[in-house]
């Protein structure tokens, strides 16, 4: 069954309305409800166009890993160009992100490799974030010191314990 734009659009608000209430509360938070607006909007046309194709809604959600990764690289380099491109797909990389699960919905084509490829994603995104600004800190200030704590970062937040002892007994538990 193929979904007209504005059957997807009440889809994508039903959705967030019922799971994040918050997002439509304007006074409270602005920024969130107009992101949400923007992300929502867009997404039902992406799902609109890929319902009718043959492309899974993993590869969208992988598409989006890469975003966080193209983020931190294109921040890192110390060009006008490449900083504007990678704040705008540091913006415009949520509309994947609302699109993947939709499109995983309205195909019937959910999974749990989905789910953790998405928050995975979220984790890489947020990551790649970090780490750019990083570097671009250190090139802007042309502070060495940036760097070092740009590595530091990076070591802190791949020997997670919390995660780390999840993992464990998440692993114990299963055999």
């Amino acid at each position: 069954m193929l979904y007209s734009i504005k059957s997807l659009r009440k889809q994508q608000y039903d959705y967030h309305k019922e799971k994040f209430p918050y997002l439509f509360n304007f006074k409270i938070n602005p920024y969130s409800f107009i992101k949400a607006r923007f992300y929502m909007e867009t997404s039902a046309v992406l799902v609109f166009l890929l319902q009718k194709t043959n492309i899974k809604p993993n590869v969208i959600t992988i598409i989006y890993c890469f975003a966080g990764i193209i983020t931190a690289v294109l921040l890192s380099i110390p060009n006008k160009i490449t900083i504007l491109s990678a704040l705008i797909i540091c913006f415009t990389k949520g509309i994947l992100d609302w699109s993947d699960g939709h499109l995983a919905r309205v195909t019937r084509r959910t999974s749990e490799t989905g789910h953790i490829l998405d928050s995975y994603g979220a984790h890489l995104n947020s990551l790649g974030l970090q780490i750019g600004l990083g570097f671009y800190i250190a090139h802007s200030l042309e502070e060495i010191i940036f760097i070092y704590l740009n590595i530091l970062l990076l070591f802190f937040r791949i020997a997670n314990t919390y995660n780390f002892s999840d993992q464990i007994l998440f692993n114990q538990k299963s055999l």
